[in-house]
């Protein structure tokens, strides 16, 4: 996989701002996470269901595998902030 767009849950517009914020591919966006890469590209994509789709996309798994424990950790550091 060579592409964002190859990744699950990652279609054309999350992927232009992941490239527009800095992230030219899938091992970069594994590299530097979700969380992170969600704030890069915050307040274009700001709601929770793009970050899901982040983390799953660095899992390589759909967002509606990911797990009630990890959605909850998610929710809870974009409250740290």
């Amino acid at each position: 996989m060579t592409d964002l767009i190859d990744l699950p849950n990652i279609g054309p517009r999350l992927a232009s701002a992941l490239t527009r914020a800095g992230i030219s591919g899938p091992e970069e966006l594994r590299v530097i996470g979700s969380l992170e890469a969600w704030w890069r590209i915050h307040p274009t994509f700001d709601c929770m269901h793009s970050l899901y789709a982040l983390e799953g996309a660095v899992r390589g798994i759909p967002k509606l595998d990911l797990d009630r424990a990890t959605r909850e950790q998610l929710k809870k550091a974009t409250q740290l902030v």
